[in-house]
C-alpha cells in the first residue's frame, strides 16, 4: 500500500499532487494512530517505505502538507520504538539543517525535530536534546527569515512541553532569547510573537512549583517572565495579548497546585509537615521565611494578601487538616496564633458611650493566670521595621473565629480534661505536661468579646457564634475553688458587655437576631443565678420585641417580605432550641407543682432560679405566645396549595417557606408548652377570636376570615392548628426528615395531650385517635431511633387516658348507653361485636404495640422470610452469648411501656370486644416471657426482678382479675 502510496504521487499531475498527497498522509496518521493505541508494531519493509514516503514531504512547499509530514515522522518513530532508529531520524534532520539553507528545508526538519521529541518523549530522546536544543536556538535568532524563526520556535516550545525536568537546564538560555526577540523583532512579525508566547507558557510549566522560591536565580526568572508578559501584553495583536494572557494564570495555577498538594500531605502528615516547614524557604540573609508561630501563621498571613478564592480555599482547608490533627496537643500555639489575629487592635467603635468604659473593663479578665498575656496584648514593644506588617483584614478574622470554634470541638472529641478545671489542674500538677482547654477560658472569652464588638458584621455573627459555642461548651464547668459556683460566673461582665452593642438601634437584624440566640442560650445556661444579672441580659432581648410589635421595622429594608423574615428570625431566636428562656420557663411553669417536692438544697436552689425566671418571662408570654401561634398560622397557610392563596402565587411562596421549614419545629413546642400551661384554659370557652388587637403581632395582610372560629372556640381552633402541623410532619413522606423535627412534634403532642381538655378535643373524634395511632404505628416501623420510639409510645398512652377519661365522664354522667363502650375505643359500632380494622382505636393500638414487639424482638416476626434472618441473627448472638437472647436497657423500657398500652385495653372495651382481644392480649404477653425470660446457668441473674418482666406479670394478672373473670356473660369464656 505504501509503494502504491508513491506510485500514486509519483504519476499525479502537478495540480493534483498536493491533494493526493494530503489524503495519503491523512490515511498514513490515522493509521499510525491505530497502531500506537493499539500497540502494535510495522514491518521492516513497511518501515523504510513510510520514511522515505514521510522525508520527501517534509520540505513540501505546502505548510500543511509539511505539518503532516512532521507528525507522521514522530508518529512513526513513536510505533517503531527502536533508539536506533530514533536516532537515525534525528541525524537526517541534523544533517540537513546544518547543510540547507533553504527555507522549506529549515523550517520541515525544524517541525521534525519537535515532533520526534514530542511523541518518543523527553527519556527516549535525551542523548539528541542538547543539539536539538542547541540548533533550534541557533536558528530561532536567524533575522532574515521571519518564517524560520516561527517553525523553530515552535518546534522549542514542544521540545520544552516533552522534556520535563531535563529541560531545565536551557531554561535560562531559552528566555534569555525570548526576551530578546521580543524586544528585537518588529510588531509587524505577529506569527514570531504568538511563538514567543508559547514558550514561555512551556518554559513556566517545566520549572513548575520551584517558581514560587526564593533564591537569585529564580527571582530572576520570575521577573523575566513577567517582564516578557507585559511586552506582550502592550502588543497591538490580539492574539499575541491572549498569548500573554495565558502566562500568569500558568504562574497562578502552579501556586494553586503547590497549595493542593500540601493540602493533601497535611490531611495525613500535619506534624511533619509543620515540622519540615521551619527548616526550609530560608532568605538571602539567611533567616528562615517561616514566623515564629511556624507554618500555620505563615498560612494566616497569607490570607491577607491572597485574592484567589481557589488559592484561598485551599489555604482554609490546610490549616483545618493542621488544626484537627494537632491543636488538641498544641493548644497554646494555635490558640495564641487565633487571639493574634482576632485581638490585633481594640476597636470600640461599635460600642456606645455608656458600654465604652464597660468594654474596655471587660478586657481586663479576671484569671491572674494571663495578666501577662494581658500586658502583652496592651503593650506592644517598639517596632523597627520600616514597613509595618498588614493588619488582619475581617476575613482572615471570621476564618480565625472559625478555627476557634474548631479547637473546641476537636478538644471535645479528646479529653475530658479540657472541660474539668479541677481534672485539668491535677493532671498537670501529677504528669507535669499537658495544655487543657479550661486553662485557657480567658482567652477564649477575650477572642468571642473582641469578634462580637467589631465593625464588621460578618465578625460580629462569627464572634456572637463564637461566644455561644463557648458558654454551651463550659456552662456546667464547676469552680473548685468556690463550691456551688460555675467557671464562667466570672465572665458575666464581658458577656454582657459583647452581647449590648448588638442590640443597638442602628445594627443590622440578623445580627439583633443571632445576639438573641447567645442571650437565650446564656439564660438558658443556670450560669447567672442572680436576679439582677438575669435582668440585664433579659433586658436586651425584652427589646428586640419592640421591633415585632410595630407594623414596620427601624431598619431601612427594600420590601415587606423582609420585614416578615426578620421578625422571624427574632421570634425564633425568643425561642431557641430548648436553651432559651421561653421554652425553658414555660417548662418549669407546665411543673411548677412539682418544684414543691424538693426538699434538699438542691431544690432550693432550683426553686429560687426557677421563680427568678417566672417573675422575668411572664410580662412577655402574653406577646410572645401570640406572636408564636401568628408564625405557625403562617406556617401552616404556606402548607397548603399555592401557599394557602394569600400569597398571590406560589412563587412569593417560596423565600419564606424556606425560612419557616427551618423555624416551626422550636416555635411549636414553645406554642405547645404555653397552650398546656395556661392558654388552652384562657380561651377555652371563648367563642370569637379578637385578632384585631393582635393583627400586627400576626403579620397578616388580610386577617377578614381571621375572626372564623371552625372548631366552637379560640383554644379548639389553636388545638388543631397544633395537631395539624405536627400531623402533617409525621405523615410527611421525606425519608430525610430529621430527627429532631421528628422528636419535636411529638414532644409538642405529648405537651397538649397533658391537658385534660385537649383530650377532650382528641376523643371527641374517633378518625383522629385512630389516625394518630397510624401516625405512631409507621414512625416506629421506620424510624430506629430509640427516643422517637419512647416518645410514641408516650403518645400512644396519652390517647388511651384520653379514652379512659371519655368513658368515666359518660359513666359520671349517668348515661343509659354501655359506658365501657366509647365512642373511640367501643369494638365498633358499625359491625356490632366485632372490632373492624381501621375504624377501631383498640385495634390501631394494637398494631403499635405488635410492631413495636417485632422491632425490639425480631423472632416475634410472623413473616417467614423475616425468620430467615432472623435465624441467621440468632446464630450470630449464639456464639457471642451462649445462645441466650438478651435485650438492651432501652428496649425493656419500650416493651415495658407497650405491655402497659395492652394491659390497658379490656377496661375500654365491651364484653364481647374484650373477649376478641383477649387471645391477642395473652398471646402477645406469654411470647415476650418466652423470647425475653431466659438465662445461662451461670447467668445469677433474677429475672424477676426485670422491669420488662414485671410489667408483663403485671399485665397478665390484670388480665386474671379482669371485671370480665367474674362477669355472668364473660366469666366462662374469659377463664377459658
Amino acid at each position: 500500500m505504501l509503494d502504491h502510496f508513491a506510485e500514486c504521487i509519483k504519476h499525479a499531475k502537478t495540480t493534483r499532487q498536493e491533494a493526493v498527497q494530503m489524503n495519503i498522509f491523512t490515511a498514513l496518521l490515522s493509521g499510525l494512530k491505530g497502531l500506537t493505541e493499539t500497540k502494535s508494531s510495522i514491518g521492516q519493509e513497511d518501515k523504510k517505505s513510510a520514511t522515505s514516503l514521510i522525508i520527501t514531504s517534509l520540505v513540501s512547499t505546502n505548510s500543511v502538507l509539511g505539518c503532516a509530514a512532521g507528525e507522521a515522522l514522530g508518529r512513526i518513530a513513536q510505533v517503531v520504538g527502536d533508539s536506533r532508529f530514533t536516532a537515525e531520524l534525528a541525524q537526517t534532520s541534523f544533517d540537513r539543517l546544518k547543510s540547507a539553507r533553504d527555507v522549506v528545508t529549515r523550517t520541515g526538519h525544524s517541525l521534525a525535530l519537535g515532533c520526534l521529541h514530542r511523541y518518543v518523549g523527553g527519556m527516549g530522546s535525551s542523548q539528541h536534546l542538547n543539539t536539538s536544543v542547541s540548533i533550534l536556538l541557533a536558528l530561532a535568532q536567524d533575522g532574515s527569515s521571519p518564517v524560520v524563526q516561527v517553525w523553530s520556535l515552535y518546534a522549542l516550545s514542544l521540545i520544552a512541553d516533552s522534556g520535563g525536568p531535563m529541560f531545565r537546564g536551557y531554561v535560562e538560555p531559552t528566555l534569555s532569547l525570548c526576551l530578546k526577540l521580543l524586544l528585537s523583532v518588529p510588531q509587524t512579525h505577529m506569527d514570531v510573537h504568538q511563538c514567543i508566547g508559547r514558550v514561555l507558557s512551556a518554559l513556566i510549566t517545566t520549572i513548575g512549583p520551584e517558581l514560587q522560591g526564593n533564591n537569585a536565580s529564580i527571582s530572576a526568572a520570575r521577573s523575566s517572565f513577567l517582564c516578557a508578559c507585559a511586552i506582550m501584553h502592550a502588543h497591538s495583536d490580539p492574539l499575541c495579548q491572549a498569548e500573554a494572557t495565558g502566562c500568569p494564570p500558568a504562574i497562578a495555577s502552579l501556586r494553586s497546585t503547590s497549595f493542593s498538594c500540601l493540602r493533601q500531605l497535611t490531611q495525613r502528615e500535619a506534624k511533619e509537615v509543620c515540622d519540615h516547614g521551619m527548616t526550609m524557604i530560608p532568605t538571602e540573609d539567611g533567616d528562615s521565611a517561616i514566623p515564629e508561630n511556624g507554618l500555620p501563621g505563615y498560612l494566616f498571613g497569607m490570607l491577607d494578601t491572597e485574592t484567589d478564592p481557589e488559592m484561598i480555599k485551599n489555604i482554609h482547608d490546610t490549616l483545618m487538616s493542621m488544626l484537627q490533627m494537632l491543636a488538641s496537643e498544641n493548644l497554646s500555639q494555635w490558640l495564641g496564633l487565633c487571639k493574634n489575629v482576632l485581638t490585633v487592635a481594640t476597636d470600640f467603635g461599635s460600642l456606645s458611650a455608656n458600654d465604652e468604659a464597660s468594654a474596655k473593663d471587660s478586657l481586663n479578665v479576671t484569671d491572674t493566670d494571663n495578666e501577662d498575656d494581658d500586658m502583652d496584648m496592651e503593650y506592644h514593644a517598639e517596632d523597627t521595621t520600616t514597613h509595618p506588617s498588614i493588619q488582619p483584614r475581617w476575613p482572615t478574622r471570621v476564618f480565625a473565629a472559625e478555627c476557634v470554634r474548631k479547637i473546641i470541638s476537636s478538644c471535645e472529641n479528646s479529653n475530658p480534661a479540657h472541660f474539668d478545671l479541677h481534672m485539668a489542674k491535677e493532671y498537670q500538677l501529677t504528669k507535669s505536661k499537658g495544655d487543657y482547654l479550661v486553662l485557657h477560658l480567658s482567652d477564649l472569652i477575650r477572642m468571642a468579646f473582641m469578634a462580637a464588638t467589631s465593625d464588621s458584621d460578618h465578625l460580629r455573627l462569627a464572634g456572637l457564634k463564637t461566644l455561644q459555642e463557648v458558654i454551651d461548651r463550659f456552662a456546667r464547668v464547676p469552680e473548685p475553688e468556690f463550691p456551688g459556683h460555675l467557671l464562667l460566673e466570672q465572665f458575666q461582665a464581658q458577656v454582657g458587655a459583647a452581647l449590648r452593642p448588638a442590640f443597638a438601634p442602628d445594627t443590622p437584624s440578623h445580627v439583633t437576631a443571632a445576639a438573641c440566640e447567645v442571650c437565650s442560650t446564656w439564660i438558658g445556661s443556670g450560669v447567672a443565678r442572680d436576679m439582677n444579672d438575669l435582668r440585664r441580659v433579659h433586658q436586651l432581648l425584652v427589646s428586640s420585641l419592640s421591633k415585632l410589635s410595630t407594623r414596620t421595622n427601624s431598619t431601612q429594608l427594600y420590601n415587606e417580605s423582609m420585614a416578615t423574615l426578620e421578625k422571624l428570625m427574632y421570634i425564633v431566636a425568643m425561642v431557641g432550641n430548648g436553651s432559651a428562656p421561653a421554652s425553658v420557663l414555660l417548662k418549669k411553669l407546665s411543673t411548677a407543682q412539682s418544684i414543691d417536692r424538693c426538699d434538699d438544697d438542691g431544690g432550693n436552689l432550683g426553686i429560687l432560679r426557677v421563680a427568678s425566671l417566672l417573675a422575668l418571662v411572664r410580662p412577655e408570654l402574653s406577646d410572645l405566645s401570640q406572636h408564636w401561634l401568628a408564625a405557625l398560622k403562617d406556617h401552616a397557610l404556606l402548607l397548603l396549595p399555592n401557599g394557602g392563596c394569600f400569597l398571590h402565587n406560589r412563587h412569593n411562596a417560596i423565600l419564606p417557606s424556606r425560612h419557616y421549614m427551618s423555624s416551626w419545629p422550636p416555635i411549636i413546642y414553645a406554642a405547645s408548652l404555653w397552650l398546656n400551661a395556661e392558654g388552652f384554659a384562657l380561651h377555652e370557652n371563648t367563642l370569637t377570636a379578637n385578632e384585631n388587637a393582635n393583627d400586627d403581632a400576626q403579620g397578616a395582610a388580610d386577617n377578614n376570615n381571621a375572626s372564623v372560629i371552625s372548631h366552637g372556640s379560640v383554644s379548639a381552633d389553636r388545638f388543631h392548628m397544633i395537631f395539624g402541623i405536627c400531623m402533617e410532619a409525621l405523615c410527611s413522606t421525606r425519608s430525610s426528615e430529621k430527627n429532631e423535627n421528628i422528636i419535636t412534634c411529638l414532644q409538642s403532642l405529648s405537651t397538649i395531650f397533658d391537658s385534660t381538655w385537649a383530650r377532650e378535643q382528641l376523643i371527641k373524634n374517633t378518625s383522629l385517635n385512630i389516625e394518630l395511632c397510624n401516625v405512631l404505628h409507621r414512625l416506629i416501623l421506620t424510624r430506629d431511633s430509640i427516643e422517637v420510639q419512647l416518645l410514641c409510645m408516650e403518645v400512644l398512652k396519652q390517647t388511651l387516658d384520653a379514652a379512659k377519661q371519655n368513658m368515666e365522664a359518660n359513666k359520671a354522667s349517668g348515661d343509659n348507653c354501655n359506658v365501657d363502650s366509647t365512642e373511640t375505643s367501643s369494638p365498633g359500632e358499625e359491625s356490632g361485636d366485632k372490632i373492624v380494622p381501621g375504624k377501631s382505636h383498640i385495634y390501631a393500638v394494637l398494631e403499635v404495640c405488635f410492631c413495636l414487639f417485632v422491632r425490639q424482638i425480631p423472632t416475634m416476626n410472623p413473616m417467614q422470610s423475616a425468620r430467615l434472618t432472623v435465624e441467621q441473627m440468632q446464630k450470630q448472638w449464639g456464639s457471642n452469648s451462649n445462645g441466650i437472647y438478651k435485650i438492651s436497657q432501652d428496649s425493656g423500657i419500650l416493651i415495658s411501656s407497650a405491655i402497659q398500652c395492652l394491659e390497658s385495653l379490656p377496661p375500654l372495651c365491651t364484653d364481647e370486644g374484650a373477649l376478641s382481644i383477649l387471645p391477642t392480649i395473652l398471646y402477645l404477653t406469654t411470647t415476650v416471657i418466652k423470647e425475653i425470660a431466659t438465662k445461662s446457668i451461670s447467668d445469677t441473674t433474677i429475672l424477676a426482678n426485670s422491669q420488662t418482666i414485671q410489667a408483663t406479670l403485671k399485665c397478665l394478672k390484670a388480665v386474671a382479675v379482669d371485671k370480665y373473670a367474674k362477669h355472668e356473660t364473660t366469666s366462662e369464656q374469659w377463664c377459658q
